[in-house]
């Protein structure tokens, strides 16, 4: 029989995670998901935009940090002010658009109160009727720490508790370094195209799945089979488009994930070596190449060109894909409902292709109509529902657990079949969850 949680210790970290397996309740208790939105997404830090969001004073967009939403707005001094996207007089929602300009600060559609970028009140109608019981001074929204790397914009909810960003990203900067690296003018641009999907099912099940490399030739077979009959159809890999490269790319075998690296770093982020996609066509790639060469000169053009990463999932919210100028957010809504938004990232001074290849890449793998994501979404339902009923409470997380390649401070490598980026990641969890 199955030993049974007690009660009082039902969201102790300690009682959820071993050393090689979890509790299936860190997936479906709705209890461990509410104390996981207040220590983990109240702590660590969550990607929130790009400064390329921002053209001119007033302009905003509306985020999510855990279950709150969050408006950053570009101020007439130029800096970026993130407040929390609620009005301090009755609480209704300030922004119900997801972008947008407000020149003239932020105004409540309940009673028109207006607030400035920095979350101080600029105006309240009929003040005088308050009289001396109100003080706008203490009525201002509260701000959230923002910190920049690199033009991405970063935010915690800690304020002046949290450690440096810098910190936090650790290792993982080489792979924002990586993505900024590769625009020929060292300048990126978010473009317009969002895509979005909803998930049925635990927020986790999505960084434990992008860097899972097993999985792939078995969860999407039959996508794989299709593909190659569409290349096949089509000339060979070279005509491909990127969608189907990434389709083909997850019917290699599970040796050649055997051989290539993962790399995972304290915080819970992770990443592994590149294996998918097609390359631009010759013309492009001349060009690109000859780009990077007139800006960043031959040898480091070259080593810019040499990295080969596939996903960095940057714990707990973002993953990262710089050979295809992607970004996602991942959004937890509630323990059995999560939101994914992904953003598609233009190298200034490149080729159009390469925009075009990155839109057509995102679309692949962050759009609900995808045949690689709509697999992933049916698993990730599966293993919430599966995980609802029966007697067999702990969940393994042992492959590859004495299949280290290289151990130091920053980073450890070992193959990218192993779970040790799972095991990493609810080291970093048991850490935040341990932190009352």
């Amino acid at each position: 029989m199955a030993t049974q949680l007690r009660e009082p210790d039902r969201l102790s970290p300690a009682d959820l995670v071993r050393e090689d397996a979890v509790h299936r309740s860190v997936y479906t208790d709705p209890a461990i998901f509410d104390l996981e939105m207040e220590r983990i997404f109240g702590r660590a830090w969550l990607y929130l935009g790009h400064r390329s969001e921002f053209k001119e004073a007033g302009d905003y967009v509306v985020r999510h940090m855990g279950k709150q939403a969050v408006i950053l707005t570009l101020g007439k001094d130029g800096d970026v002010r993130a407040i929390f996207n609620r009005c301090t007089h009755r609480g209704a929602t300030l922004c119900a658009f997801d972008k947008g300009s407000a020149p003239h600060g932020h105004q409540c559609p309940y009673h028109g109160w207006m607030f400035n970028a920095d979350g101080s009140v600029r105006f309240v109608p009929y003040d005088k009727g308050y009289g001396e019981r109100l003080d706008k001074g203490e009525m201002g929204i509260e701000q959230v720490r923002i910190e920049e790397y690199r033009g991405f914009l970063f935010g915690n909810l800690m304020g002046d508790a949290a450690p440096p960003l810098e910190h936090f990203l650790g290792h993982m900067k080489t792979s924002i370094d990586d993505l900024v690296d590769r625009s020929p003018t060292g300048e990126l641009e978010c473009g317009p195209y969002v895509l979005r999907h909803y998930y049925r099912a635990n927020w986790k099940m999505t960084f434990e799945n992008l860097n899972d490399t097993v999985h792939p030739g078995f969860a999407h077979a039959a996508s794989v089979v299709s593909a190659k009959a569409v290349a096949n159809e089509v000339g060979g890999p070279e005509n491909i488009v990127p969608t189907i490269g990434m389709m083909m790319a997850n019917g290699k075998p599970i040796q050649f994930f055997q051989d290539i690296d993962m790399v995972t770093a304290p915080g819970g982020h992770s990443y592994i070596g590149g294996h998918m996609g097609a390359d631009y066509t010759p013309d492009t790639s001349d060009a690109y190449t000859a780009s990077l060469i007139d800006y960043h000169g031959a040898e480091k053009a070259k080593e810019v060109l040499s990295v080969d990463r596939h996903l960095m999932l940057l714990y707990p919210s973002s993953f990262w894909h710089a050979r295809y100028q992607t970004l996602r957010i991942m959004r937890p809504v509630r323990h059995d409902l999560t939101e994914m938004i992904g953003f598609v990232f233009r190298l200034n001074g490149a080729p159009e292709e390469t925009y075009r290849n990155a839109i057509e890449y995102c679309t692949g793998a962050n759009s609900a109509a995808s045949p690689v994501i709509s697999d992933d979404l049916e698993i990730y339902e599966r293993c919430l529902l599966g995980n609802g009923f029966g007697e067999r409470e702990w969940i393994p997380t042992s492959r590859g657990m004495d299949e280290d390649r290289e151990r130091t401070n920053s980073h450890d490598r070992m193959p990218a079949t192993s779970e040790g980026f799972i095991r990493n990641q609810f080291r970093a969890w048991a850490d935040y969850m341990g932190q009352a």
